[in-house]
């Protein structure tokens, strides 16, 4: 973890560079912004040098990456900076983790055994969640996390963050949506999934990225992504679907599979039938 925490640093030093586009792209043809690439170098520099990685997965890399270690056995997968695009308005964004102690990050999201995020926002603080639960440390002066809060639930609240454009969305995703809205639901989205979710853990309630019409299984990327909060959510009592099926029972086919999502409060999320 140490390892991880001395990155946080270099990250934060090459947000003063804004969100340039470096002119390479990622698996799914987007450009990267430079800040996403040099987010992902570092990590998996310290992956590296610290000789425990296994094995690692980033939404910046098209394969899963060997750590050549000889005694290393985790396996980890990070989204090197969530919300990268927004940091010119100096709105909060994230870096997403979640490790396997089986060393193999394809073996299905059931296999997650910690997950955690930093939030690089107002305050640093990082969200850590393992078989015990859920836990919120503060980033502090002394360049190290201080623990504020254990043992998180996510409340049974009334917040709504829905992703994707409206004019996007299916029938059956707006019909929800509006029977949030009647209900008087609070519109909570900023455009990142870590402070998104992050609400959504406070408060309660619900993040969505549903299938798109044109995009049938959405834009989050299940292994970078969904998975991790997935079990993040579970762990805080919350509970996380693609509209039908439990996202941790979900076994990825491929690297980049992507998957429609619906994540918060337990009550509020079993209740969801997408058809």
């Amino acid at each position: 973890m140490k390892i991880l925490v001395d990155q946080i640093g270099p990250i934060k030093k090459e947000f003063l560079g804004g969100d340039k586009k470096s002119g390479t792209y990622n698996i799914y043809g987007e450009n990267q912004i430079k800040l996403d690439k040099r987010a992902n170098e570092i990590l998996l520099a310290a992956f590296r040098k610290s000789k425990l990685i296994k094995q690692a997965g980033s939404e910046e890399e098209d394969k899963a990456i060997p750590m050549d270690s000889k005694k290393g056995h985790f396996g980890i997968t990070i989204d090197p900076l969530d919300g990268s695009s927004l940091i010119p308005t100096n709105l909060a964004v994230g870096i997403i983790f979640s490790v396997y102690e089986n060393g193999n990050i394809m073996s299905g999201a059931k296999n997650i055994t910690q997950a955690f995020y930093i939030l690089l926002g107002p305050l640093n603080l990082m969200v850590f969640a393992d078989k015990s639960g859920v836990a919120q440390f503060i980033y502090n002066d002394r360049k190290d996390f201080d623990l504020v809060k254990e043992n998180i639930i996510i409340p049974e609240g009334n917040l709504y963050s829905p992703g994707g454009l409206r004019n996007e969305w299916t029938a059956a995703h707006i019909q929800l949506i509006g029977n949030f809205e009647a209900n008087g639901y609070k519109l909570r989205y900023s455009g990142s999934f870590v402070p998104d979710f992050h609400q959504v853990l406070v408060y309660g309630g619900i993040f969505s990225y549903p299938a798109l019409i044109d995009k049938p299984k959405g834009k989050l990327r299940l292994l970078f992504e969904v998975g991790p909060m997935a079990f993040i959510a579970e762990k805080a009592g919350g509970a996380a679907t693609d509209g039908k099926n439990r996202i941790l029972d979900i076994v990825p086919s491929e690297i980049d599979q992507r998957v429609p999502l619906y994540i918060g409060s337990k009550k509020l999320i079993e209740g969801i039938n997408i058809e």
